[in-house]
């Protein structure tokens, strides 16, 4: 199970927000082409006038005639009062001749969001995480707003600090649902209770309204999209910082103490005070509002965000960096590990090597995430590779999407055409093809409780492919007829993560699940435990090595990198990485002593001394990356949804970039190599300024990770 991140409202609102090297000899342009074919494609939205941002090109206005290059785009449209509307990956292609978007209308007003089983829904909010969350209040002092939505009850109060009430009746609207309506002036400041008969009640807050003034550093200042109310801080720094506070209308609060960390307004309603962001370890920060800890909202809807900063001589020496000091044992798994690397300027264009500055790939190239977390090469095929959404049967030259994005996929081991599958789309159902994955069958029957259930993996028996095996949150499940009817599994589980099938013997199952890796000799009629788990966690990832199947790796949340030599009877941890994907091992079916680990958020490892010793590989991992290998030995990573390869010299390179590193800056392999032109990067979270004889990047910190 992925781990569930806290996800704050402010961070989606802010997020929503030469002395070169020496010339390089085989450089093999993979984007730009040098003469791409192009067609002039038609770009409008209902209503007009949106916004709309194609790759990374400078945005133009709907309606709008717009000549593209043949292949894959990333295209988003904005328009102010409705929701973005994003296409990751449109194909330009001979029959292409218009984008269209329906664009959804955002309600307008102040921001009071989902509070319990009410929904304000007159008035924008972004619900977090649960329907229940209470939204942030954008509601400021003085304000007017019509206050309006659904309910299941009959009636309820807004009451004020100074216990006033406003009462709603509610109307009935269908059958489960109420509606109710009125105008509300928030005129006092504090904590607003939500409060019915029933005794439920929740609470939101209205402030005064606090407007950033110059020479406050701003993050709409350095980054593209940077919301205009947050102030930038350089991690480990601190700066001045300046705010005028005012009611709705504009007009200044003075000489008024706003309760929280000291701050007070002067004659003409500005606060002074000193803001600050301490890097507390590789997994968050610390923020101080003269000097007393604060959130990363520090007073209404005024935040403060931190950066990394880091500074390269124009050769891509490293002269200073935010993360430069960071302690050896506090692996950086959030950190951009800036460090030193080439510069190559050509044609206006200076590239440096991906991972130079330190950025994942989703966070420059908007188009990744389409490809999913799991990469198989068929065993018998290697030239033929599936994602979970993707398929390619040129060894990852050109993939074409599949006909359903699966969360979780399996390939016939004979026959690399077929292909079973499940989807949280059709959570109802197996889903089955015969052509690669183009086109999917529903398997009606097939008995399994998939009722508020999640299939985690499917596994076919490399031996007799019409066994096929089923994880789920609910249990296991076997089929004995490829997939046409399925009967639960005996054993207590409770929750399935991974399962695995001895390549020696396939009586012999490994499941790892809520009690920690239960073994079975007779095809699931018994079990016993071989390794408990010490709490409630969970085990991802079973691996047999092919060569010597007696061996086997596995992954547990709590234990690290595991090990067995006698086909799991008995296990010892090996590593503590933090392993969470279900592809976190790969063990190289040649050569048995070399085994890689996708540590979660952190990097990749390699252990040539069969999992005694590891080194960690040069290449910035996302959130979600599973790594397998081919049947040919070659390595193959999939690192939030694009898919890679090992070269012969050791470096990552995109399979089919021209689909997947869309919607971002230009690239190139260089010496078997992925570099990034720093000079075209222009996304919300990270800059690239180019001076005389420097180069720096600024990147915002992920401050609830």
């Amino acid at each position: 199970m992925k781990k569930i991140f806290a996800v704050l409202i402010m961070v989606v609102l802010l997020m929503s927000l030469s002395g070169c090297g020496a010339k390089q000899t085989s450089v093999t342009p993979s984007n730009p082409n040098p003469q791409p074919q192009t067609k002039i494609i038609k770009i409008d939205s209902d209503p007009q006038g949106a916004t709309v941002y194609i790759d990374n090109n400078p945005p133009v206005t709907t309606p709008a005639d717009v000549k593209l290059a043949v292949g894959w785009h990333y295209v988003e449209f904005r328009k102010d009062g409705y929701q973005s509307y994003v296409i990751k990956d449109f194909e330009v292609k001979e029959g292409a001749t218009v984008i269209k978007a329906k664009l959804e209308k955002v309600p307008s007003g102040g921001t009071l969001g989902v509070v319990g089983n009410i929904a304000f829904d007159t008035v924008p909010h972004i619900a977090c995480c649960s329907a229940a969350a209470i939204a942030y209040s954008n509601i400021f002092y003085g304000g007017t707003y019509t206050v309006s939505g659904v309910t299941s009850l009959n009636s309820f109060d807004i009451v004020f600090p100074s216990g006033k009430k406003v009462h709603f009746d509610t109307k009935v609207a269908s059958v489960e649902r109420r509606r109710f309506s009125k105008d509300v002036t928030f005129n006092e400041i504090g904590v607003y209770k939500v409060v019915s008969k029933s005794g439920q009640e929740n609470a939101f807050e209205v402030c005064y309204k606090p407007t950033i003034l110059s020479p406050t550093p701003q993050m709409n200042d350095i980054f593209v999209d940077g919301d205009k109310n947050a102030i930038a801080v350089p991690v480990g720094s601190e700066v001045d910082a300046k705010v005028l506070i005012t009611d709705v209308k504009g007009n200044p609060i003075r000489n008024t103490a706003l309760g929280v960390y000291g701050l007070k307004t002067d004659k003409d309603g500005i606060a002074n005070f000193k803001a600050k962001v301490e890097r507390k370890d590789s997994y968050a920060y610390e923020i101080y509002v003269n000097g007393k800890s604060a959130p990363v909202k520090a007073y209404a809807n005024l935040l403060i965000f931190g950066y990394d900063y880091a500074k390269f001589t124009k050769d891509g020496t490293l002269v200073e960096s935010t993360t430069k000091n960071v302690k050896a044992t506090v692996q950086p798994a959030l950190l951009p590990v800036f460090k030193s690397g080439k510069v190559i300027e050509e044609n206006n264009h200076i590239y440096m090597p991906y991972g130079t500055f330190g950025t994942k790939i989703i966070e420059i190239y908007k188009g990744a995430g389409t490809g999913g977390d799991t990469i198989i090469s068929h065993p018998k095929d290697p030239s033929v590779i599936y994602t979970n959404a993707f398929i390619s049967k040129d060894g990852g030259n050109t993939f074409e999407k599949l006909g359903e994005k699966l969360d979780a996929i399996a390939v016939d081991p004979e026959n690399p055409n077929i292909v079973l599958g499940w989807s949280r789309f059709e959570p109802k159902y197996i889903l089955k093809s015969k052509d690669y994955g183009l086109h999917f069958e529903k398997l009606a029957n097939v008995n399994i409780n998939l009722v508020n259930n999640f299939v985690v993996q499917i596994l076919i028996d490399p031996k007799n492919p019409k066994r096929v095996y089923v994880a789920t949150w609910k249990g296991l499940y076997v089929s004995n007829d490829g997939a046409d009817t399925f009967e639960p599994v005996n054993g207590q589980f409770g929750i399935v993560d991974s399962i695995a099938i001895s390549t020696k013997d396939s009586n012999l199952l490994l499941v790892g699940c809520e009690k920690g890796i239960m073994r079975s000799e007779d095809s699931g009629k018994t079990w016993s435990i071989t390794r408990k788990n010490p709490n409630v966690n969970f085990m991802k990832c079973i691996v047999f090595d092919l060569k010597n199947p007696d061996t086997i790796y596995a992954n547990s949340m709590y234990d690290g990198l595991l090990a067995s030599n006698d086909s799991g009877k008995t296990w010892q941890s090996l590593h503590r990485f933090d392993l969470e994907d279900p592809q976190s091992i790969a063990v190289n079916p040649l050569n048995s002593n070399i085994i890689y680990v996708a540590s979660f958020r952190d990097g990749i490892y390699r252990s040539v001394d069969y999992g005694k010793t590891f080194e960690k590989l040069d290449f910035p991992v996302g959130s979600e990356t599973g790594i397998t290998f081919g049947s040919d030995g070659k390595l193959y990573v999939i690192d939030d949804g694009v898919p890679f390869t090992l070269s012969n010299s050791g470096k990552f390179v995109p399979l089919d970039g021209k689909r997947f590193l869309i919607g971002g800056p230009d690239w190139k392999i260089i010496d078997n190599e992925l570099f990034i032109d720093i000079s075209s990067i222009k996304t919300d979270g990270m800059r690239c300024k180019i001076g005389k004889d420097y180069i720096e990047f600024y990147k915002v910190c992920d401050m609830v990770p």
